[in-house]
């Protein structure tokens, strides 16, 4: 499907907005915003997309396709975001499809880096989402490979892991805003820090997640309801409820709000409260 794509994200504390245009499975990016926006998603968001489509020229009958950042995020930004593109998108009569946050922080990276890139969302409860990509320039352009689905992990069980693989890497996510000191200090010389203005996704990194996953034939989506949100474990509240009832705790949902358990599919996932 051709035509101009709306692509934004709101799992993080940054709200990152991006549009281009799709032929086929190549998007040329057309204009992107990023801005922090802490617990300012909601009121936010949509302003913001309307100011950056009349930037461009480009209006709401030229959108063709909406694309969201599904998570691992905050349990309130990746819902924002996924049901705010919901409602765009059947609005707007349209496709949705979905990208994980850490993806487009992974393609969002500026160029000039080859080699491993360790992405670290920041899950709350003193956890992280760990995921590492594999980067590289290939003849028509950069190549991001994930290795593994999303999850959540303690900080240092997952700079032990690291730090096992033996392999240089750089380092980026609003995790390391809390936990940079233990990832260095288990990785020693093998970890660099990215710069901190690329820890967080941005409108051209959704863009180009997405169209790896079309060139990949991987597309998530399409109907508005086939898109949900990516998590790793259930919410703060479910948790609490469950103990009140002494109900066992409910085994973490590998995507949406509910489904197969992580364990079972170990299929991408994450999310913080």
């Amino acid at each position: 499907m051709n035509g101009h794509v709306v692509a934004f994200d709101t799992a993080t504390e940054s709200c990152a907005i991006g549009v281009g245009v799709r032929e086929e499975c190549d998007v040329t990016v057309v204009a992107s915003h990023d801005f922090a926006a802490p617990r300012a998603a909601m009121s936010g968001l949509l302003p913001a997309i309307s100011a950056l489509l009349a930037k461009t020229g480009v209006s709401l009958d030229d959108v063709t396709q909406v694309v969201v950042g599904r998570g691992p995020g905050s349990f309130t930004g990746v819902r924002i975001g996924v049901a705010t593109a919901k409602g765009f998108a059947h609005g707007l009569g349209v496709p949705l499809f979905g990208v994980g946050t850490l993806d487009a922080i992974a393609w969002g990276m500026p160029s000039g880096y080859e080699g491993t890139l360790g992405v670290l969302g920041d899950a709350m409860r003193g956890e992280v989402y760990p995921a590492l990509f594999d980067v590289a320039e290939g003849a028509d352009g950069r190549v991001v490979r994930r290795r593994a689905p999303d999850h959540v992990a303690k900080p240092d069980v997952a700079a032990a892991e690291w730090a096992r693989l033996g392999e240089r890497m750089l380092l980026a996510g609003n995790g390391l805003a809390k936990y940079a000191d233990t990832f260095v200090a288990t990785l020693g010389a093998a970890a660099t820090l990215a710069a901190a203005e690329s820890w967080a996704p941005t409108g051209v990194g959704l863009l180009r997640a997405f169209e790896a996953s079309c060139r990949e034939n991987v597309l998530v989506g399409g109907e508005p309801g086939a898109v949900l949100p990516v998590y790793t474990r259930v919410s703060d509240a479910e948790e609490a409820e469950r103990a009140r009832e002494g109900v066992a705790p409910a085994a973490p949902p590998a995507t949406g709000v509910d489904g197969p358990s992580a364990d079972a599919s170990r299929s991408g996932s994450g999310e913080t409260p």
